[in-house]
């Protein structure tokens, strides 16, 4: 493919930015960096086959050597066995703080949140699918969507997971759990709701995995923090977290959802034991 002068100065200058500084270059500060136009950046991206800056964004994140490390890149960050227990517990936090905020990153070059919130809003119903592990975070983004009056569901048993994709139809959204994107019951359960024609997002760890080919929807998670046998509940922690991005992002200025949450927690409170 052959580029112009113009379009080589948008390309050299896209390849010599910090990946998580591109994130904040609109079009208009990337062409008068580059002397160029913002046509010339729309154009760019088209020729690339994107449909715009936003995409391209994130194909150069997901081909990033940085977004292929962990959090966790120097040995100053690393537990060693001379660390006390509040060194230990200060990089243990600081190493999921890092990693929270890059996953904002993340959020923020892509379109990927906007989108599957409107897929929520849109659904005539939802079904969440999630085994092991992931399983905690599809009960908790079940029991969240439930409380803000959304038709939404999940179990526990993968049979009844498999029953409840084969029922799906067009206008329906399945949302899959998997870090690895390679979770075999998840992926059977995912690609069964995408064959009935209902709409896909998942939330997973590797762009180029099984699952992530299927989506479409793919909120990517930024790898591990590189600490002994702390990742995997790191990454549900993360998981959690973003559960409770999509509750607000839903709830707020919607009176009606609020309204549904505050009715079911004072049902709630007049219940022994709650």
């Amino acid at each position: 493919m052959q580029f112009s002068a113009s379009e080589k100065r948008v390309i050299e200058l896209l390849l010599s930015v910090a990946e998580y500084d591109v994130a904040g270059l609109s079009s208009a500060e990337i062409a008068q960096r580059s002397e160029t136009s913002r046509s010339t950046v729309d154009r760019l991206c088209k020729r690339l086959g994107y449909r715009g800056l936003k995409e391209l964004r994130r194909a150069l994140l997901q081909e990033s050597q940085g977004m292929r490390m962990p959090v966790v890149a120097s040995r100053a960050e690393a537990i060693e066995k001379a660390d006390s227990f509040t060194e230990i517990a200060y990089k243990v936090f600081h190493s999921a703080s890092v990693r929270s905020l890059r996953f904002a990153d993340l959020l923020s070059q892509s379109d990927d949140l906007d989108r599957l919130i409107n897929a929520i809003r849109k659904a005539k119903s939802i079904q969440v699918f999630g085994v092991g592990g992931s399983a905690v975070v599809a009960l908790d983004m079940h029991q969240r969507l439930m409380r803000l009056g959304i038709k939404v569901s999940f179990s526990e048993d993968h049979h009844n997971q498999i029953a409840g994709a084969s029922l799906m139809e067009p206008g329906d959204l399945a949302i899959a759990i998997s870090y690895s994107g390679r979770t075999s019951l998840t992926v059977q359960a995912a690609r069964i709701a995408r064959d009935r024609g209902a709409t896909l997002a998942a939330v997973l760890g590797l762009p180029g995995s099984t699952l992530a080919e299927l989506v479409d929807i793919p909120i990517i998670l930024p790898p591990g923090i590189n600490l002994f046998g702390a990742d995997a509940v790191m990454t549900r922690a993360l998981e959690l977290s973003f559960n409770e991005v999509i509750f607000h992002c839903l709830a707020f200025g919607n009176a009606e959802m609020m309204q549904k949450v505050s009715q079911i927690e004072e049902i709630l409170r007049g219940q022994k034991g709650f």
